[in-house]
């Protein structure tokens, strides 16, 4: 991540985790400024960026088999796991990761806005 769009200004972050969940929040040429769950923003350029949808989960809660609130708990999910979007509701989506999937509420999920 960069301070600007270009390859000539400084290099603010270096992200090593795979799938980041990132905010696109700008567009200039070739690059993407984004922001992370911590809103630090910079500029990243568009070939680096994942067009697959990932997201974390902003804090400790469960994903459930079935879509409705009181269905069976699938997993236990940790706060800062990263998981693939398979679809959403109005209020759920249903998360997958390393092959297991499970419906989450919004409100515990960071990057679907």
């Amino acid at each position: 991540m960069r301070t600007g769009p270009g390859v000539h200004y400084p290099i603010k972050w270096v992200y090593i985790r795979k799938n980041l969940p990132l905010r696109v929040i700008e567009e200039f040429e070739n690059w993407k400024k984004v922001c992370d769950i911590g809103e630090d923003c910079g500029w990243i350029k568009g070939t680096l960026l994942s067009n697959k949808r990932y997201v974390m989960i902003k804090e400790d809660t469960f994903g459930y088999k079935k879509q409705s609130i009181d269905s069976t708990i699938a997993m236990k999910l940790d706060k800062f796991v990263i998981m693939g979007i398979e679809k959403c509701s109005e209020d759920k989506c249903l998360l997958v990761a390393s092959k297991r999937k499970a419906w989450v509420q919004k409100e515990f999920i960071w990057g679907i806005e």
